[in-house]
Formats: structure tokens, C-alpha cells, sequence
């Protein structure tokens, strides 16, 4: 029946307005609150830890050696950083609940007698919703009419679907696979069986490959710097240095090598970056998938909805005898679609016969069967001045299987002749008496998108391989792929076994005559082959390709549980906001690399060139105070990176941690001599106390680890590209703060301005311009450009 016919049936009219208020009013939103932390907690959190600990110790240390300045710093340091993480991770969670308010599932509603689609918060008990391939159960409910198969994995772990039908219970959170039906709602919210409304909108928090690389070199550097700690412990004790003197000292060195930004850097640069993404129109489902988007080589593009306009038209109706007109054609093809269905298919037939002014209401719909990708048809049991006939439209091959009567040869070559002009061919037919045969064929016309030839273009230019998949035959596929630019071999997957796809994979340019399944196979013969693989797609039985892919994802008219299976969800039509994921991402990669480079870096400056200077003078260069202030300065100063504006690269990106450590050993040990000079000019070209000599290095250090910033950010000259205003904004205070910390005497002994001059000049003389050319000439040598 139709959707009409099935709720006239049941004798269903929904709520009403005023019922819908007064049962949100009873019963609440359909939601189910998410346990959040209290603000004190997450507060107090911010002092466990190994960095929080090992401060805390340094801190206690110092106190009970009535060093009240260190201790005072120290502390100042804590609390700085918990107020820091808090406004950060709170920044952090309003993201995504930005993302997840975007992600809003909604369901069709039958209120005041007319359907509606609503957002599924605002769905009540008694509410009347009609389920269809593809959706998201939005609520518990009875089915009052029709039948579906329900996938309930995510409440159950069941791997098996469930049948439903009339009288059986669905419940929130799970999936239609097949089939449609109107329910009464039972339970929503917090009352649902399962709880899981929530859920029907997730935003995951893996770990990602990015934190796995950064901490597995802060790990190393952690190893080595254990090691200069103790040897220059053990020569500070024979020096006859106390050891409650040496412990703050060595915890403090210990401190220096652990990368407190580290966990706030990669969720503010994912977190910013998915805001970045949200208003240009693109969902982050999973954070991981900015990532992908950074190293992808290969996407497979579905090509109706997103290649094409997917806004299908009726172009050519081919009766295939004399007895039959165009007219008749439409009408049958009507009779087996749906008014107010949202198929696209459906959707033109619809169009034409208002075109042709035909219409069905002297037939009487009895049974309508829906498309399914299974049987690639749709079917009506009709009735018409007393008897009954059915109408069928769908793929040519298939209903020429159930026409026994049908010229083959001459029915292929019409198929062949349509879709060599780029259009999809539709077959019509009728079954009378037992009889079933084809009538005629319905060429469909989808235009390729205008931006489409762009987006190829553009994306090839990125180094990335469009893959065109359909399951339009190898004709349609080929003309299509023309119009486009998408090159390489068309290939069509019908009748192949899948041990095939692995070997043609890298040849291929499109896959013809694909059915669901296939994707996922594609997608995992691409990433045997060590590619990271992007996937479009939109329908139920995408979903297991979407998920499976480095990056999955669903376009804007997608089914809810593709959307729910995608990392990435469009809501504006076509495929152009996949460049910016792309180049997004790249962006993204590069500030971490530059993050690793610029910690790597400084653990040469401050932990070796601490440890080796004071195994040298035997006795400390920095004291714990000036260690504890130069975190406090410039680490924070770092988590300015992630709003840095540099430039994507051409090619996709690949993690090289040998690369990586190479570059940024060679730098470190460039900065070690850079300040082993700068310790020279302060022991024995100014008039300074050691007191000052060790303000004089810090100021240096300090300077130098800031212009790094600048130069690290750049693989050519540093002024070659403009920092962000948090990058530029935060460097400026942090000198100008720094500056006056040694020139007042705050907290650390004075210097006098000559000394402040000498140091300023020196660091940006050598940091931007010798260091410049260096890091120039390591890059181009490693190949980072």
C-alpha cells in the first residue's frame, strides 16, 4: 500500500500539536543526558599525572629547603596549567557537541494528520513515525503495519538482523536494513529499553596515529635524558653538592623532557580544525579522520549524487512494439513508484508523468514492494476496473530475466545505444494472468556536476587518485568518466570473483556494475596494496566500506546509518569540501611536525646543553626556577601552533619518524653550540656574576627557543609566509614578558641592559639568519619541503 493507504488502514491521524507539548512536557526531550564531569574535578584531575607529580615533588623539595621563590614558581606553574587545560578541554567539548548538534538525526512524523519530519529529540510517546531503509530508529516502538529487518548489534552484540512485523517492538539505536513500516512510539529518552538514544549520534575519541608518533619520540628523548640526569647527578654529588640541593635541580631536568603541551596541542589542533571544517559545511564524526585526510592517496567516488547532480530526469521513453506509447510506459512506471518517496528514481518518473499529465488515481494500489538492493526492483499490485495487474520498473537485467519472451539481442543493443549517450537504463514491465513482460525502456539522464571536472582536477593535483564506482554499466560508466576527467580502465565487476580485485586495483580508474558489497572489497584490496583509501557513499549497504576506509565519507543525502558508519558527514551537495579535508589535514600534519621539531629542539637546548655545560663547569647553568619559568613561557606559547596558517603540501603525507628525528637531532645539536657560545660571551666578555651569567643564558635560551617557532614553520626562508595572530601575538608577549623578567630582576637575578641588549641581538642574529640557512639546506637535504 502506500504510505496514505497504510495510515487511512490502521485508522492513524497522530498527535496533535497541543498533545505533542503536553507529553514533552510529561515526558522530556528524547534524549538521554551524558554524565559530565563537574568543573571542580576536572580542575583537580589537572594535578595527576607524571608532569603534575614531578612538579609537585620538585615543589615540596624546595619548600622544605626554604627555597620559597622556586616553590612559589613552581606552584604558579600548576595552577597556570590547570586553568589552561580546563579552558582548553572545555573548548574541546563545546566543538564537539557543535559537531554533534550538527549530526541531528530526524524521523517522519505523522502529527495532525499530515506527515512531517522532525528532529528525532522531539519525538514523544504515542507519536506515530514511519521507518524505511536506512534509518535510525529514533525511539522505542510497536510496528502497527509493514515489515522490516532490524539490525540491533549496537544494543544486543547480536550479529544476526531481526525480522519485525506487526505487533513485534523495535528500539532505539538500532538500524532498518530492509523493509518499511509505521510505528507507534512506546518509550523515548531515558525510558527507552536500551538507553542508546544518545548514541544515535556518536563523535569517537580514538588515539591516533599522530599522538602515537609524538609520544613514542618524547619517549626516546625521555630515555636519554634519564641517563645525562643521573651522570650529571653523580657528578654534581662528587662535587660535593648536597643532595637535597640536587634533587630539585635533576626533577626539574626531569620536567624540562616531559612535553606538557603535548595532550592539549593534538586536541586543540583537532578539535579547531574540526570547527574549521563545521563551517564550511563538514561534520567530523571522528577526529581521526582530519588525519586520513592528510595522508590519503586513493578515494573512491560513488558517481550518482556525487560525481552527478544526482537530480535525475526522464530523457528518453523507447516502447519496444508498436502497441505500446510513451504514455503508457510512464503510467506503468508511476503505478510502481512513490509519491512522497525520496528515491531519486522515483522522484523522475514522478516529475515526467506531471509533465505528460498522467495520473493514477483511477488505480487502486494494493500491495507496494519498495526498492531494495537485493531484487533491484520495485514492485505495485494494482487494480483497475476489476482487475488485478502488477506494474514492475527497475535494472534491465533483471527484469529481463523474468521476460521469457523478450529478443535478447535486440534488447541489449537498445540497453547499449542508451547508455553509450551517458544515460541510465530503466526498464518498465508488466505481469498479467502469470505473464510477465518488458514494455519499454526509460533512459534517465544525471548530470555530471559542474565543479565535478574541477574537483578531479584538483584532487589529482593533490596526488590523489580518483576511483569512479557505479552500478551503471560499463557505457554509462565510461561517458560519465569522460565528461569528468577520470582516466584508467573501466572495469566492470559483474560476474568477477573477488580474488580478482587485489590484482586490477592500481590499474583501474572505474569499477562498472558494482553492487554494495564489492565496495568493501575494494576498499580492502586498496589498502593491502598499503594505500590510504578514502570512500563516499550514502546508502545502507555502504556502510560497512564507509567504516572500513581511512576515511568514510557519507555525502549530504546520505541514509542515517551511513552517516553513523562515515568519519566524515557533508551537508552541502557535491564533493568539493573533500578538498579542504585534504588540505586541512596536511595543514594539521605539518603542525605537529613542526611541534616534534620544535620539542625535539628544545630538549637539546635545555636538558643536554643543561646537563653537558654543567658536567663541564660542575655546577648547574640554569637553576630549577629558571628551568620551571622557561616551560612556563615558552611550552604554552607552542599550543599557538595549532592555529598556525602553513601551507598544505602538493603530495599526500606520510609519517618518516627517521626523517623527523634526523632533522631535528642535527638542529639540536646546532642550538647546543649556538649557546655554548652565548655561555662564552657571558662567563668571559660581560661583567657578570655566574648569578647572572645563568639569567643571561636564560634570556638566550629563551629568545632562541621563540625564533625557532618562526624558522621551524618555514621550509624555505622564515619570512616567507605570514604566522597566524596567535603565533605572532603569543612570540611577542613571551619576549616582551621575558625581557622584563631579566631586566627587573623578577624572580631571578638582574641583568644589566647592555647584557639584554647583547643577548637579544645575538639570538635573532643567529637564530633568523644562521640557523635559517641551515635548517634551509637540512630540510631540501631530507627532502621536507
Amino acid at each position: 500500500m502506500t504510505a496514505r493507504r497504510i495510515e487511512m488502514a490502521a485508522g492513524l491521524r497522530g498527535l496533535t500539536s497541543a498533545e505533542v507539548e503536553e507529553r514533552i512536557h510529561r515526558y522530556g526531550l528524547n534524549i538521554v543526558p551524558e554524565k559530565k564531569e563537574s568543573l571542580v574535578k576536572t580542575f583537580l584531575r589537572k594535578f595527576t599525572g607524571l608532569t603534575p607529580y614531578t612538579i609537585e615533588v620538585a615543589a615540596v623539595i624546595s619548600f622544605l629547603l626554604g627555597r620559597y621563590v622556586d616553590f612559589t614558581v613552581m606552584i604558579a606553574l600548576l595552577m597556570v596549567n590547570a586553568v589552561i587545560g580546563v579552558i582548553h578541554e572545555f573548548r574541546a567539548e563545546k566543538a564537539v557537541e557543535l559537531l554533534k548538534s550538527r549530526l541531528r538525526v530526524n524521523a517522519r512524523v505523522l502529527r495532525d494528520g499530515v506527515w512531517k519530519e522532525v528532529p528525532a529529540e522531539y519525538i514523544v510517546p504515542d507519536d506515530i513515525i514511519k521507518l524505511r531503509l536506512g534509518d535510525i530508529v529514533p525511539a522505542d516502538g510497536e510496528l502497527v503495519t509493514g515489515h522490516l529487518l532490524v539490525d540491533e548489534s549496537a544494543l544486543t552484540g547480536e550479529s544476526l538482523p531481526v525480522d519485525k512485523n506487526p505487533g513485534d517492538k523495535v528500539y532505539a539505536g538500532s538500524s532498518v536494513l530492509r523493509g518499511e513500516a509505521i510505528v507507534k512510539v512506546t518509550a523515548t529518552g531515558v525510558s527507552t529499553r536500551f538507553g542508546k538514544t544518545v548514541e544515535l549520534v556518536q563523535v569517537s575519541k580514538p588515539r591516533l596515529l599522530i599522538e602515537e608518533i609524538t609520544s613514542s619520540i618524547t619517549k626516546g628523548l625521555l630515555a636519554v635524558d634519564i641517563f645525562l640526569i643521573v651522570i650529571v647527578a653523580l657528578k654534581l654529588i662528587v662535587s660535593r653538592i648536597s643532595i637535597l640541593d640536587l634533587l630539585p635541580f635533576a626533577l626539574t631536568l626531569l620536567i624540562a623532557s616531559i612535553p606538557i603541551a603535548l595532550p592539549a596541542m593534538t586536541t586543540i589542533t583537532l578539535a579547531l580544525g574540526s570547527v574549521e571544517l563545521a563551517r564550511a559545511g563538514v561534520i567530523v564524526r571522528r577526529l581521526e579522520a582530519i588525519e586520513a585526510g592528510s595522508m590519503m592517496d586513493v578515494i573512491c567516488l560513488d558517481k550518482t549524487g556525487t560525481i552527478t547532480e544526482n537530480r535525475i530526469v526522464v530523457k528518453d521513453i523507447i516502447p519496444l512494439n508498436d502497441n505500446v506509447k510513451p504514455s503508457d510506459i510512464i503510467l506503468y512506471a508511476l503505478l510502481a513508484s512513490e509519491e512522497d518517496s525520496k528515491d531519486p528514481i522515483d522522484k523522475a518518473v514522478v516529475e515526467k508523468a506531471k509533465e505528460m499529465n498522467i495520473s493514477k488515481k483511477d488505480f487502486e494500489v494494493i500491495e507496494f514492494k519498495p526498492f531494495s538492493p537485493e531484487t533491484k526492483r520495485t514492485e505495485a499490485l494494482v487494480k483497475y476496473r476489476g482487475s488485478t495487474f502488477k506494474a514492475v520498473k527497475g535494472a534491465p537485467q533483471v527484469l529481463e530475466e523474468l521476460d521469457q519472451g523478450i529478443d535478447k539481442e535486440m534488447f541489449e543493443k537498445l540497453i547499449r545505444e542508451i547508455s553509450e549517450r551517458g544515460e541510465r537504463p530503466l526498464a518498465v514491465g508488466v505481469e498479467e494472468d502469470g505473464v510477465f513482460r518488458i514494455i519499454g525502456l526509460i533512459g534517465l539522464y544525471d548530470k555530471p556536476r559542474d565543479d565535478s571536472p574541477l574537483f578531479i582536477k584538483e584532487i589529482k593535483d593533490l596526488g590523489v587518485k580518483p576511483i569512479m564506482i557505479t552500478g551503471d554499466n560499463v557505457h554509462v560508466a565510461r561517458a560519465v568518466a569522460n565528461m569528468v576527467g577520470i582516466s584508467g580502465k573501466v572495469v566492470s565487476l559483474k560476474g568477477m570473483p573477488k580474488d580478482e580485485i587485489p590484482r586490477l586495483v592500481d590499474e583501474v580508474g572505474v569499477f562498472a556494475e558494482v553492487i554494495p558489497e564489492d565496495k568493501y572489497d575494494i576498499v580492502v584490496a586498496l589498502q593491502a596494496k598499503k594505500h590510504t583509501v578514502g570512500m563516499t557513499g550514502d546508502g545502507v549497504n555502504d556502510a560497512p566500506a564507509l567504516k572500513k576506509a581511512d576515511l568514510g565519507v557519507a555525502v549530504s543525502n546520505a541514509t542515517d546509518i551511513a552517516k553513523s558508519s562515515a568519519s566524515i558527514v557533508l551537508t552541502q551537495p557535491g564533493l568539493k569540501n573533500i578538498i579542504d579535508i585534504i588540505r586541512l589535514g596536511r595543514v594539521i600534519y605539518r603542525r605537529i611536525v613542526v611541534w616534534s621539531i620544535n620539542k625535539i629542539v628544545k630538549t637539546f637546548q635545555i636538558v643536554y646543553f643543561v646537563a653537558i655545560s654543567t658536567l663541564l663547569l660542575g655546577l648547574p647553568v640554569l637553576t630549577p626556577t629558571h628551568m620551571i619559568l622557561m616551560l612556563f613561557l615558552y611550552d604554552f606559547v607552542t599550543l599557538s601552533i595549532s592555529t598556525d596558517r602553513l601551507r598544505p603540501s602538493t603530495r599526500p603525507e606520510r609519517w618518516n619518524i627517521r626523517k623527523l628525528i634526523s632533522i631535528s637531532i642535527i638542529l639540536g645539536f646546532v642550538k647546543i653550540v649556538e649557546l655554548f657560545i652565548a655561555l662564552y660571551i657571558g662567563l668571559y666578555y660581560l661583567p657578570l656574576t655566574m648569578d647572572q651569567v645563568r639569567t643571561f643564558v636564560f634570556y638566550v635560551l629563551l629568545l632562541s627557543g621563540l625564533f625557532n617557532i618562526l624558522n621551524f614553520r618555514e621550509t624555505g626562508w622564515f619570512w616567507s609566509s605570514k604566522p597566524s595572530l596567535p603565533v605572532s601575538l603569543s612570540i611577542l608577549l613571551d619576549i616582551i614578558a621575558g625581557t622584563l623578567l631579566v631586566y627587573y630582576g623578577w624572580v631571578i637575578p638582574a641583568i644589566p641592559s647592555n647584557a639584554v641588549l647583547v643577548g637579544f641581538l645575538y639570538s635573532v642574529s643567529i637564530t633568523l639568519v644562521l640557523t635559517d640557512v641551515l635548517k634551509i639546506m637540512v630540510y631540501r637535504r631530507f627532502g621536507y619541503v
